[in-house]
């Protein structure tokens, strides 16, 4: 794009990728003609693959939405805007934060999920000068330890924890990008402060011990029921930076195991601990089909629509209704 207008860019060279369960990578590759248009062909189409197209502009990859092919022999994909880039504007705006507040593990420890929504909403794909100045920083609680960067609109090696800040490298295009974070806070915490260091547009907690008390400019939306985890939900539009979300829970009764974080000095016992247990459970990492990540993102969901009668509304939380009872099916009865 140049200023408010778009502008044909040529001669850049386009791909088709196609993507499937068992593998990934290009068929066809093609620069793009004066007018900016291209013609990509498969040799065979495989119907269980997703076709994207991907093109880069002053060194950053843009893709395409994926194509429908249903079967016919042509489809033709939506346009492929890129963008000039600026590593000094616009600012990138959280738009929306979802934090999901789990029970305490056997482990002793509370599993924290935040599912982050930038915003550019400039003209410009904005880039990070160095790796030390970010396009965005944004606090996390602090004692949060493990803290994993899960499935996101970004890759996950641009995605780092700095001190009690979460710091984002990735080029941000304009619109919006998701990013998904966990950590864990120890359990012997009665209360968690949830800095509020920037304004956001859409702000929604979660949190699963349902005598745990909030306070802070969100109101109470009643509880929210996925399947067998129920949550209290808080949430509130327009927070200005300021003040943080408390959360505060009840003095949980000593147990030896609330005595885990001892271990964390020593590697070789660590294993053997309450991290150990969450690590199994978990494989590592957080991926799309964890239970913990589709509640957020279901929840996501639900406030942004805020109940309206939209019909891809209804078809996307079906289906992330879905995937979350299968999850909670393959983790079995009583884990968390």
């Amino acid at each position: 794009m140049a200023g408010a207008d778009s502008v044909p860019v040529p001669g850049r060279w386009t791909l088709l990728h196609a993507v499937s369960m068992t593998t990934a990578g290009p068929v066809d590759s093609v620069r793009t003609d004066g007018a900016g248009r291209y013609a990509l062909r498969a040799a065979v189409v495989d119907t269980m693959a997703t076709y994207v197209v991907s093109l880069q502009h002053d060194g950053i990859a843009y893709f395409s939405n994926p194509i429908d092919t249903d079967g016919a022999t042509a489809a033709v994909a939506d346009p492929l805007v890129v963008y000039d880039t600026s590593s000094t504007e616009p600012d990138i705006v959280l738009e929306e934060r979802h934090v999901v507040i789990r029970q305490r593990g056997d482990d002793g420890a509370r599993r924290v999920i935040e599912l982050l929504v930038l915003g550019n909403r400039g003209t410009k794909t904005r880039i990070a000068a160095d790796t030390t100045r970010p396009v965005w920083v944004g606090p996390l609680p602090a004692g949060a330890i493990q803290f994993e960067v899960g499935e996101s609109d970004v890759s996950a090696e641009t995605v780092s924890r700095r001190g009690d800040l979460v710091a984002v490298t990735a080029p941000i295009p304009p619109g919006q990008r998701q990013i998904l974070v966990s950590y864990l806070l120890p359990g012997s915490l009665t209360e968690v402060r949830i800095p509020l260091a920037q304004p956001v547009t859409r702000f929604n907690v979660l949190v699963e011990d349902t005598t745990a008390a909030v306070e802070g400019p969100l109101e109470s939306r009643g509880t929210e029921e996925l399947d067998d985890l129920v949550f209290r939900r808080y949430a509130a539009d327009g927070i200005a930076a300021g003040a943080p979300v408390q959360v505060r829970f009840a003095q949980p009764p000593f147990r030896a195991a609330d005595l885990w974080w001892l271990l964390i000095p020593i590697a070789a016992l660590a294993l053997f601990g309450g991290l150990y247990r969450w690590w199994r459970r978990t494989g590592g990492a957080i991926g799309a089909d964890d239970p913990d990540v589709l509640a957020a993102r279901i929840a996501a969901l639900d406030e942004r629509f805020a109940g309206a009668g939209d019909e891809d509304y209804r078809k996307r939380r079906a289906a992330l209704k879905t995937r979350l009872q299968a999850a909670l099916k393959d983790r079995g009865p009583g884990a968390r």
